[in-house]
């Protein structure tokens, strides 16, 4: 009988994936950033704070996405709504 054996992916592919995804983030974050400051230009948000909306913006998109990200490994009675609303 056969001996069957995963396939463990290349590490040179695995490395170019990573760097491919950190890429293409990093590309999303200043496309984002860009289009957020002009529209903070554009309802007249003073000065040095157009450069800080579009961090707050992100910034609560990335903290609503961890809490996702933590949540799915939570056990399921932390999941109840009254448990998560009185996080």
């Amino acid at each position: 009988m056969p001996v069957r054996t995963t396939a463990t992916p290349i590490p040179m592919m695995t490395a170019a994936i990573r760097l491919g995804v950190a890429l293409v983030g990093t590309i999303g974050f200043a496309l984002s950033y860009d289009a957020l400051r002009q529209m903070a230009v554009a309802i007249h948000i003073r000065g040095v704070l157009t450069y800080a909306f579009p961090l707050v913006i992100d910034g609560f998109i990335a903290i609503g996405v961890a809490a996702l990200l933590i949540l799915r490994a939570a056990p399921e009675d932390f999941k109840s709504s009254e448990t998560v609303v009185t996080l």
